[in-house]
């Protein structure tokens, strides 16, 4: 029972839909992970950064771009930048807030309701059923479900960063402009990660559009189907008369 069956208008939709499914749980998981929501350069003021080049915080981790020193003709010397170094928070400092726990676990949910849309196309496509209308009608609350709460994260971090003492510590300007506040980056600047979860909300919500159309498309075969008494779709009614 391939995508034709279903979708003969659009052979590739459910295909589609589970790719790019797949792709958003993939890179929301990523930028789950990941370190780099929001970061800066590294400053001679950064004492305990000073074998950074530059450094950047996550949801639940932190790293950043190492410099190595090089010696010139034995006199002086100069900083490149090395290999990234990705670290989890041992200490969990930056999660004392409850905005901090709950930005966590409310992304968490998202990541769930995106893999439970995942594997809902995966029995649709491995699985014979009668009425895959029901199925895809549910993947589309899955993944409004997960848009919602991955933009609601993201919305959270932007709007409650400043409460956290580390990035206060990270990214405040003493007093100067720009300020850190709520929506208010300070010297620190967003980094690829945050732009990661904006667009796995993004490809959420597509992704529960192409699966509203394909359960309309999917309706209309099990009712087409039904009304000639299960004697297969229209291709093999028509390829019967012929």
């Amino acid at each position: 029972m391939g995508c034709g069956s279903c979708c003969r208008y659009f052979p590739w939709l459910q295909f589609i839909i589970g790719f790019f499914t797949f792709l958003a749980f993939l890179m929301g998981s990523l930028a789950f992970i990941s370190p780099a929501w929001i970061e800066r350069e590294v400053e001679s003021t950064d004492t305990d950064l000073v074998d950074f080049k530059t450094f950047a915080y996550g949801v639940i981790s932190s790293g950043g771009v190492l410099q190595t020193e090089k010696m010139v003709e034995g006199t002086s010397t100069t900083y490149g930048s090395s290999r990234y170094v990705w670290r989890f928070k041992d200490d969990w400092t930056q999660w004392e807030q409850v905005e901090d726990k709950t930005i966590m676990i409310v992304y968490a949910c998202g990541l769930l309701f995106l893999l439970i849309s995942f594997l809902s196309i995966s029995i649709t496509e491995c699985v014979p059923i009668k009425n895959r209308s029901t199925m895809f009608i549910t993947m589309v609350i899955w993944d409004v479900l997960a848009a919602l709460c991955i933009a609601a994260s993201i919305i959270v971090f932007c709007a409650t960063w400043h409460n956290n003492a580390n990035l206060v510590k990270f990214c405040g300007n003493a007093g100067n402009t720009p300020e850190f506040k709520a929506f208010g980056l300070g010297k620190c600047s967003l980094s690829w990660s945050l732009y990661g979860a904006v667009a796995t909300a993004c490809v959420c919500l597509l992704v529960s559009i192409c699966s509203g159309c394909a359960s309309r498309r999917a309706l209309n075969d099990h009712q087409y189907t039904t009304k000639h008494n299960g004697m297969g779709s229209r291709e093999n009614i028509n390829t019967t008369w012929m």
